[in-house]
């Protein structure tokens, strides 16, 4: 080739070269790209959305074998139940309803999905258990509601029912025209109580009205063959305790005398000032002052009145006060109480925490109590926990007096040597001893942290022993108060003082 021929043919290639660089869109106009950065990060995993679990089908309830004539309430719908200072629920692998108390005015009442007549269906029965250490207080009823209304007070409309404490399974039965011969015929609902304690338990496993003994057997029966394995006994909870001291702990009594001279024939109880630590607590608000001879005294009626504070019980006291039971000996629960504790008492000495309105009615959560059965009776009765019956009980005596406490005043001393003894007298007449030792907390009374007497022992006028326990509740600390529920008391000259 020749060298003109060369050069022609380069000039042609650079020309080529020259256009293609000016070419719009080439990647020689694109900016040069930044280096790939190297980096240990792992390389992030693609967002995947969970695909979401299907709603389980609610397993059904077995169908129970049972072709009878009765009425049940379905404890699933809440439409049926209504709680009052209380809360309800069916927990997971229980075929029962749980019922746990709040404070207050607490009951729980079951409303049938049909209103039915007596003659129709003449019981009303339940299967139930009561909680460990649990008690169902002797004025909250069963309150029948019918067309008529209801809960009334009126009596025949409301009923007891002696419950087991043994923390087993036990059927309650009422019979209608029996246990409620004042109510109506046409029943709609029937209002329970509930246990005492603040968060205990009772349970139902099934509330219905029977046509006859036989249905209510035959339906037990077909609930006990599909859920009878799972009908457990009630467990004690498991706590370490720990001692509580009370918030309310005086070094000594208050030392005045309550001889209520600065009171007038007629006078409140709950208008009258009695110190800084003696406080009025009132049922019917009914407690007046009357004129008792030449001095005026307290007629307590549905009250009570006692001394706030425990006070340290190093030195023991010494209660005085005159006293007369006004004719009205009834069942229900008047007179005094010492050495009961701060906790589980609210001090409403005129309500019931033992037996039947109106029948053995007693009052007090922990301590002694002593009450009046007219003429020359008196009761006295000491606070304990009942391991047999897996809850808080009493044990109790009556003893002729060589006095009689309706005729006229009688001046009573309770003395506390602050050791191991307290002496009762009337009109100098030793009525009881009460022998105590053992401090300490008791350790399955449920509630229960203070440190109390375990061991009592309580002897009459005559040196005879009527009341003994090991497991007793009288409080290491000093306590002292009156309490009347529907009675007539004469209480004058009040003095409680510590020992110096």
């Amino acid at each position: 080739m020749s060298k003109k021929m060369f050069a022609l043919i380069a000039a042609l290639l650079t020309m080529v070269l020259l256009f293609a660089a000016c070419t719009p869109g080439t990647p020689a106009e694109q900016p040069t790209a930044e280096p790939v950065q190297v980096t240990d990060a792992p390389t992030e995993e693609p967002e995947v959305t969970d695909t979401p679990e299907p709603t389980a089908t609610p397993e059904p309830k077995p169908k129970l074998d049972y072709s009878g004539n009765a009425i049940l309430i379905d404890f699933d719908d809440d439409s049926c139940i209504s709680a009052s200072c209380c809360t309800y629920e069916i927990r997971s692998g229980e075929p029962w309803l749980t019922v746990l108390t709040e404070a207050g005015d607490n009951n729980i009442t079951f409303a049938f999905d049909e209103v039915f007549l007596t003659e129709d269906y003449p019981i009303i029965a339940f299967k139930y258990r009561v909680g460990y250490g649990q008690s169902i207080r002797g004025t909250n009823h069963f309150y029948s509601i019918t067309g008529a209304g209801g809960p009334s007070v009126q009596e025949g409309t409301w009923a007891d029912l002696d419950f087991m404490t043994d923390l087993d399974w036990h059927i309650g039965v009422f019979h209608l025209t029996e246990d409620f011969p004042q109510a109506a015929s046409d029943w709609s609902a029937l209002r329970c109580p509930t246990v005492d304690t603040v968060g205990g338990d009772l349970a139902f496993a099934w509330f219905g009205a029977f046509e006859s003994e036989e249905d209510l057997a035959a339906y037990d029966k077909a609930f006990n063959d599909v859920y009878g394995e799972k009908l457990v006994k009630a467990e004690k909870p498991k706590e370490e305790k720990t001692e509580r001291v009370p918030d309310v702990l005086l070094d000594e009594f208050e030392n005045i005398v309550l001889d209520f001279e600065d009171a007038s024939d007629g006078d409140l109880l709950s208008g009258y000032y009695a110190g800084d630590e003696w406080i009025g607590k009132f049922g019917l608000n009914s407690s007046k002052f009357v004129q008792e001879g030449d001095s005026v005294a307290l007629n307590l009626t549905f009250d009570a009145l006692y001394h706030n504070s425990l006070v340290k019980s190093d030195k023991g006291f010494t209660a005085k006060f005159d006293f007369r039971d006004n004719g009205n000996g009834s069942g229900n629960f008047g007179g005094f109480i010492f050495g009961f504790g701060d906790e589980n008492n609210d001090r409403d000495f005129y309500e019931n925490a033992y037996g039947k309105d109106g029948v053995n009615s007693l009052v007090g959560k922990s301590g002694i109590g002593v009450t009046f059965h007219g003429d020359n009776k008196i009761y006295i009765y000491l606070r304990y926990w009942n391991a047999d019956k897996s809850k808080i009980d009493i044990l109790g005596a009556e003893y002729e007096a060589p006095v009689n406490f309706n005729e006229k005043m009688v001046s009573f001393v309770i003395d506390d040597d602050g050791t191991s003894k307290i002496t009762i007298t009337a009109d100098g007449h030793l009525l009881f001893t009460v022998n105590y030792s053992d401090p300490g907390v008791v350790a399955d009374a449920v509630g229960y942290y203070e440190q109390y007497f375990r061991n009592v022992s309580i002897t009459d006028g005559a040196g005879n022993e009527v009341i003994k326990s090991d497991q007793s509740l009288l409080s290491i600390y000093d306590s002292f108060g009156f309490g009347a529920r529907a009675r007539d008391l004469i209480i004058d000259n009040i003095e409680v003082v510590t020992k110096k």
